[in-house]
């Protein structure tokens, strides 16, 4: 992986989200005094994406996905000049320009945070009117209008924290709701099997249909109004007014050149954000930055995780030397009166430890005598003291302790509470 020299004049970011205002914020703190061209998607400020679902489900007013404010607010404050409506078509990185809606820009530095959409599958029938994917702000809008217009049926496709988050709208403005997922059970890359249970027995017992194991084959218009899912390899159909495709969500990188640029799911990065190319960063959800964990590189969509990348990156561009070591997995929902935490790595593990009390859930993994994540349902205090004590030991390569003089008091308490149980 390889720097750009300080005598940078000019730097490029691709994308307009969190990534790239923490970028634009470590140039100017790093003191980086050139031109600044965000390359922006659309004419919308910066949103947080996890947001987005909380305003469709009438959490949140529409100004609180925009944790920035206004393009002109959060960019303007480091003098950087957004291109709004200038999607990146195509970046030469070894000769560092690129081609944009607006023409071909030449820079010294660049940061790839371009973010991710959702995936929409190639089925027939997944553009029809009632059928929404859910992960920018247009998408939520487009679903808080679907709900003025009182739909009584949905079924959400994907067993995920975004899926949850809309079977709890339907569900709480009295609608029939089906959960469905290729998977065999809830939340399958954040939650143990034992885990998945639980929360999969709490929402059969508030009249979710759970339908899982199930691959959505097409959908089709009915005629006089709604929508019929039917799924492969089955009989079952499910009539409804309304299906939300929550399957996950996949890099904006058509507009790289994977012959030049090191590309797994994401692009990979070293611990200062730079690619493989000289001068040419990346962060958030298009990079794949360390799993501290795993030591693997993996994309982790955390809005903080992606400030951070940015930050880093844009230190770097200047010149800084600034690190990140990386993140770990986790994953904080609450939904249908319940909390669930899933924290590390899932399905790693080759020994755990399970605890179950009145409306309460905890089970802890190890590998090699090692904890290297854990679930919580309804234990969100002892969760955070979790979490924290699991970053700080994969910072230090050492095991997780309950003397670590590194946290309070009061954290090693509750953390003897759950490991010496």
């Amino acid at each position: 992986m390889s720097g750009v020299a300080k005598k940078a004049t000019r730097a490029c970011l691709i994308g307009n989200g969190g990534a790239a205002v923490e970028a634009c914020r470590g140039l100017r703190e790093s003191g980086f005094a050139g031109d600044i061209d965000v390359f922006a998607q659309g004419g919308l400020p910066p949103y947080n994406p996890m947001l987005t679902s909380y305003y469709a489900a009438g959490k949140i007013p529409y100004a609180h996905m925009f944790p920035y404010g206004a393009s002109d607010t959060a960019f303007g404050r480091y003098r950087a000049r957004v291109r709004r409506d200038s999607p990146v078509e195509k970046l030469f990185a070894r000769e560092r320009r690129l081609v944009a809606a607006g023409g071909e820009f030449s820079f010294d530095t660049c940061c790839i945070a371009s973010g991710a959409s959702p995936i929409v599958p190639p089925i027939p029938g997944a553009t029809l009117p009632g059928v929404h994917a859910m992960r920018t702000v247009e998408d939520a809008v487009a679903v808080r209008e679907a709900m003025d217009k009182k739909p009584r049926r949905a079924l959400v496709v994907g067993a995920s924290m975004v899926g949850i988050k809309l079977v709890e709208l339907f569900w709480k403005a009295g609608m029939e709701v089906t959960l469905a997922d290729l998977a065999e059970r809830i939340f399958p890359l954040a939650a143990h099997p034992d885990c998945s249970r639980v929360i999969e027995d709490r929402l059969t017992a508030k009249g979710i249909d759970l339908r899982f194991g199930c691959a959505l084959e097409r959908i089709d218009a009915i005629p006089g109004g709604g929508l019929l899912a039917s799924f492969a390899n089955s009989t079952h159909r499910v009539d409804v007014d309304i299906v939300i495709l929550a399957i996950g969500v996949r890099a904006n990188l058509g507009f790289v050149d994977r012959e030049e640029l090191e590309v797994r799911q994401g692009v990979l990065v070293d611990t200062r954000m730079r690619t493989n190319v000289a001068g040419v960063y990346a962060a958030g959800d298009c990079a794949q930055g360390m799993n501290l964990l795993t030591g693997e590189p993996q994309i982790i969509g955390l809005w903080a995780n992606a400030r951070n990348q940015g930050f880093t990156a844009g230190c770097n561009m200047a010149g800084a030397g600034r690190e990140y070591a990386g993140e770990i997995l986790h994953n904080i929902t609450h939904f249908m009166g319940m909390d669930f935490v899933g924290i590390g790595d899932v399905g790693t593990e080759n020994s755990s430890t399970t605890e179950q009390g009145d409306g309460w859930f905890r089970k802890v993994f190890y590998r090699d005598g090692k904890v290297v994540g854990a679930n919580f349902v309804d234990s969100y205090t002892e969760a955070g003291v979790f979490k924290n004590a699991l970053v700080k030991q994969a910072l230090r390569g050492r095991a997780l302790d309950t003397t670590d003089t590194a946290l309070t008091p009061l954290q090693n308490h509750l953390l003897r509470r759950i490991l010496e149980r």
